[in-house]
């Protein structure tokens, strides 16, 4: 393979072995040259924070542009004018030609005229809905720079407010059509279209009121959840953007060295069929060159599309392209991470410094290198490895697809929630208008309300669960798709969220577990992924005889392990051992505490670090040694501890017996007997010199009612009389 005859074959190392790509305790030697570097103005002079691609535009959008752009005035004149022009010729022929036109007695000229202001007042409305938000923000920025992003609510209820303005301006220009005739009060027609605007006002009040509330809950909940995670995510996808063409100006695409990791980058079709192939001895290169002409088509189609239309179209060889598409796929982020990392890695040395970029982006953007290091080595170690680099661009691929179905998700709950708002707007604006316009209705209105009470008591339980769902996944929000998750300490992954329920995946079986939110709104929830850097206690028991000198040597060797080279990645130098439990004399409980450099998100990586730790302390109890509970030594019967039976005479035994207890009364603190009388208090007998003769005697004593020393006569309790 070429990365196996360029490590091998180039450097011609002795004293390293190569192995696997994959494992991660390998010393994977970088490629890059380091005694040549690159052209400094190669790499665009860009600031990492990323807020997507500019679209450009041909001479002829531009022009549109302008003229779209030029005023406010202008934008509004072609949508008024023209329908302005249409509604003008009815007005022009009433007051003309038709000057004598009416209808139920009242000129049309005056309706027509009408018509042109309502026609007008709605652009008007429009704009005043326009102005509103950038108002907003300017008077309560003054005030709250908080309480800017709330503008967006408003500019969201740009349609809303300009109808409920609308309806507002309608009823009360209204009586424009009465204007010619002046004597005619009681038109039924103009009473109706009266009644109708004054119904439309309480109804665009409502509808305004719902989108408000709905515009709220959206805004709030994606800035709150997922406004920082979006700045993140671009920043770092703009950092692998500088970074790959950072890498493809060093190293040409489907280069010697990297043809193998681009072919897998941009997602050669053929990719498995070369493999298979590639297994079985066939060389192929065919279908390298056929992956490439088939890139090379579409970006020049693209170009040719871009000239036409403006906007980047099939940018298929774009870095930002081929990043996005990288990260779509596991295998593709590997490839993408070994293609950075070996391009940047000066040649013989297994991690990545900063001053491995400073020499690749040149020292000009000193600031530029100190952000994309400090992004690439979250440990803070001051290196980068192979293994972390991976690990990072396989995150952000995760994480952008976690994120993306949660956005869908919640959209399609906030939809949802929409929907059934709008179904009670809908039968509010219904009771609405028939209690306008019909008596009858109006007369049963206070029946309907005890009805409607009624109705209320009987689904209370279910609107009372809707409520919570909402305030659980809106308000509370404890976790996204995607995340690690304990639940009453069962793990779980979340694989989808409604609006009343979510679905989790158990990490131990794999089943599906549904969970309702007003449920899971009483458990204890625990999420890993919003979790930071995590500990873990792993507690074990050892002899009742280990010295306090081989506890510190425990400690001592696990600190060395944790702070050697080759897991300070892995852990945090923090480590402690505490003294739980004696459990009955028999056992010593103790309690060793570690700190990880990352959560429990990935059970991958949470387990491989774990057994390592694991396997050192094993192998440090041995060492020291620390014998387990049972003791060291080989059990009773075994031919290096045999057993014996050895028979001796009745007076032997008595006179063994005499010795061990006198041995053991000497090592009493207090000798049976003596030595307690001083610490009780004066005229209290212990009873310990006889302890069965002191029971009888209380007890005989309260059976008789008396004893040898305290017996009293009921005159002595009872008060004498005078």
């Amino acid at each position: 393979m070429a990365m196996a005859d360029l490590e091998l074959g180039k450097k011609g190392n002795p004293n390293v072995t190569i192995t696997s790509i994959d494992s991660p305790t390998r010393p994977v030697l970088g490629r890059r040259k380091t005694s040549t570097g690159i052209d400094g103005e190669i790499i665009p002079d860009v600031k990492l924070g990323y807020d997507g691609e500019e679209d450009a535009l041909t001479k002829v959008g531009n022009f549109l542009w302008k003229i779209h752009n030029a005023s406010i005035l202008t934008r509004y004149a072609l949508y008024i004018l023209p329908v302005a022009a249409l509604l003008a010729i009815p007005l022009v022929l009433t007051a003309t030609v038709y000057s004598g036109s009416a209808a139920g007695g009242i000129r049309l000229l005056g309706l027509f005229i009408w018509f042109e202001v309502i026609w007008v007042g709605l652009w008007i409305c429009k704009l005043v809905a326009t102005i509103v938000p950038i108002v907003f923000q300017a008077v309560c920025g003054v005030v709250s720079t908080g309480i800017r992003k709330y503008s967006l609510v408003l500019q969201a209820l740009e349609i809303p407010m300009s109808l409920f303005f609308w309806s507002i301006l309608a009823w009360a220009t209204s009586n424009i059509i009465n204007v010619f005739n002046p004597n005619v009060y009681n038109n039924t027609w103009l009473q109706t279209l009266n009644t109708v605007f004054k119904a439309l006002i309480i109804v665009a009040a409502i509808f305004l009121a719902e989108k408000t509330f709905v515009q709220l809950v959206s805004i709030n909940y994606h800035r709150k959840q997922y406004d920082a995670k979006i700045k993140e995510s671009k920043q770092l996808i703009r950092m692998l953007d500088l970074l790959y063409d950072a890498s493809r100006a060093i190293f040409p695409e489907y280069c010697r060295e990297f043809q193998e990791e681009d072919a897998e980058i941009q997602g050669n079709t053929l990719t498995d069929v070369r493999k298979q192939l590639a297994q079985a001895g066939i060389k192929t290169k065919v279908f390298n060159d056929m992956g490439r002409v088939r890139d090379k088509v579409t970006a020049a189609f693209g170009a040719m599309a871009s000239d036409i239309t403006g906007k980047q179209v099939f940018g298929a060889t774009s870095a930002h392209s081929i990043v996005i598409e990288a990260l779509e796929t596991e295998t593709q982020s590997k490839a993408l991470a070994r293609r950075l990392w070996l391009s940047f890695v000066g040649e013989g040395k297994d991690v990545l410094y900063k001053h491995d970029l400073e020499q690749v982006l040149g020292r000009s953007r000193s600031e530029m290198v100190e952000e994309v290091f400090h992004i690439l080595d979250r440990d803070g170690n001051g290196d980068v490895s192979l293994e972390e680099m991976t690990w990072l661009i396989i995150d952000v691929g995760t994480e952008r697809k976690s994120r993306a179905a949660s956005m869908h998700d919640i959209s399609q709950a906030i939809a949802v929630l929409d929907r059934l708002l709008s179904l009670v707007v809908l039968f509010a604006i219904a009771f609405i208008y028939a209690s306008f316009f019909s008596k009858t209705f109006q007369a049963k209105t206070t029946q309907l309300w005890t009805t409607f009470t009624g109705l209320a008591f009987a689904i209370g339980g279910t609107v009372t669960e809707f409520l919570a769902c909402c305030i659980f996944l809106f308000i509370k929000h404890p976790y996204d798709v995607g995340d690690r998750v304990d639940i009453n300490e069962v793990e779980l992954i979340v694989e989808h969220m409604s609006l009343m329920y979510s679905v989790f995946r158990r990490v131990d079986s794999g089943k599906t577990v549904q969970i309702p939110h007003n449920v899971a709104n009483a458990l204890w929830i625990e999420n890993v992924t919003r979790s930071r850097s995590m500990k873990e206690r792993i507690s074990l028991c050892v002899s009742p005889t280990t010295s306090m000198e081989d506890v510190l040597a425990l400690r001592a060797e696990l600190e060395k392990f944790v702070t050697a080279p080759e897991n300070k990645r892995d852990f945090q130098p923090e480590l402690d051992i505490e003294l739980r439990n004696l459990n009955d004399l028999g056992k010593l409980e103790l309690r060793v505490e570690i700190r990880h450099k990352s959560n429990f998100a990935n059970d991958q990586l949470r387990n491989a670090r774990r057994n390592k730790f694991m396997v050192e302390l094993l192998a440090v109890t041995r060492r020291i040694p620390i014998d387990p509970p049972g003791g060291g030594g080989p059990a009773f019967g075994d031919p290096a501890n045999p057993t014996y039976s050895v028979s001796i005479t009745d007076t032997d035994a008595t006179g063994f017996r005499d010795e061990r207890k006198a041995k053991d009364e000497g090592k009493r603190l207090f000798a049976k007997g003596t030595g307690l009388e001083h610490l009780l208090p004066e005229g209290v007998s212990t009873g310990l010199q006889n302890p069965a003769a002191a029971m009888i005697a209380g007890l005989t004593g309260r059976r008789n009612g008396s004893t040898a020393e305290g017996r009293r006569s009921i005159d002595d309790i009872l008060p004498k009389r005078a």
